[in-house]
């Protein structure tokens, strides 16, 4: 997909009309930050398109993040900060015991590296395709996994998180998560421990999570928050 038809995708996404008619929708936001220099903010939302469900049918995706990480080129430490906006359309289906969804659209991001990296395939605002596949499955009545993968296409990112969950409590879940993220510059990878599905009102929800991050250049500690608003 040429860089003019991403543009097009984006903004028709981005603009689409919403019907009063539509399901329950969401709002997704959260943080991630490390004992070192990485960090990881987002925004987003998930609407499903007039006459369909978040649990059935075709729902628009719109996201919003910033992100802080370092890798070394040669004997030096570069450091990069990225801000992402993106907008998708996935189709999203549900039965007893699991659910799945799949995602195809636009992001358009600005890559700023210190000291500059000139042969980074990231570097300065670029557009790009998107990918994603994520997917739950109940495997007992107290126990669950549920996985998602990112890809961007042109500049071979990825992005992929696995988690193994026991119910603890009144649909409270915990449980191990792994997250390994990359591209051909730069690799990182995380082991932790999430407590999610904890109830506010309004029907929200949020989720905390903390390990360990081990990426190119140092080894660190990670503290997460997520938060599932629906309205």
């Amino acid at each position: 997909m040429n860089r003019i038809n991403i543009i097009a995708l984006l903004f028709l996404l981005s603009g689409m009309p919403v019907s009063s008619y539509a399901a329950e929708k969401l709002l997704l936001t959260g943080a991630e930050v490390t004992t070192d220099t990485a960090s990881y903010f987002f925004v987003g939302a998930a609407i499903p398109l007039p006459d369909q469900t978040l649990a059935h049918g075709f729902v628009a995706h719109l996201w919003a993040d910033f992100q802080k990480y370092s890798y070394d080129v040669g004997v030096l430490e570069t450091r990069a900060k990225v801000k992402s906006v993106s907008a998708a359309i996935g189709y999203h289906d549900a039965g007893e015991g699991y659910w799945w969804n799949a995602k195809i659209g636009a992001i358009h991001s600005n890559t700023q590296f210190s000291p500059d990296d000139p042969t980074n395939k990231a570097n300065g605002s670029l557009t790009d395709m998107k990918l994603q596949l994520g997917g739950e499955r109940h495997i007992s009545s107290v126990n669950k996994i549920n996985g998602i993968l990112d890809y961007i296409t042109d500049r071979e990112a990825y992005w992929a998180r696995f988690r193994f969950l026991s119910l603890l409590d009144n649909n409270i879940y915990h449980g191990p998560e792994v997250i390994t993220q990359g591209d051909p510059s730069y690799d990182a990878q995380q082991l932790g421990w999430v407590v999610t599905g904890i109830a506010m009102q309004g029907g929200s929800t949020y989720g905390v999570k903390a390990g360990i991050r081990k990426g190119d250049n140092e080894t660190s500690g990670y503290f997460g928050v997520e938060l599932v608003v629906p309205y």
